[in-house]
């Protein structure tokens, strides 16, 4: 996963942060070490396990694979993008992306 800038920066919400849940206000990024801490945030709170990288503040990623406000992109092995799925929020489609997966990502 590659958290990018905030989709709906202000916003209130239910969040876990070190072991607490509470109501916390999510700003907008400026910085790397201010998006690691709502990355970290954010898989806290949503109980995602997953490998997670921030995009920096150039938000390079986030332009070159259009992920605001989110995307399923799978990058194959030879680099090139071998599934992008619509843009979010009626893109977002993690069945669909499953279903890629089972049908073409060959076991290790």
């Amino acid at each position: 996963m590659v958290y990018i800038r905030e989709a709906h920066p202000d916003s209130v919400l239910f969040s876990q942060k070190e072991g607490t849940e509470s109501l916390l206000k999510i700003l907008q990024t400026n910085s790397l070490e201010d998006r690691a801490e709502n990355a970290k945030m954010c898989l806290e709170t949503l109980k995602l396990t997953c490998p997670t990288v921030i995009d920096r503040e150039d938000n390079a990623v986030n332009i070159a694979y259009a992920g605001w406000p989110d995307r399923f992109v799978i990058v194959g092995v030879d680099g090139k993008i071998a599934y992008r799925g619509g843009p979010g929020p009626g893109g977002f489609k993690p069945n669909e992306v499953e279903n890629w997966l089972k049908e073409n990502a060959q076991p290790k």
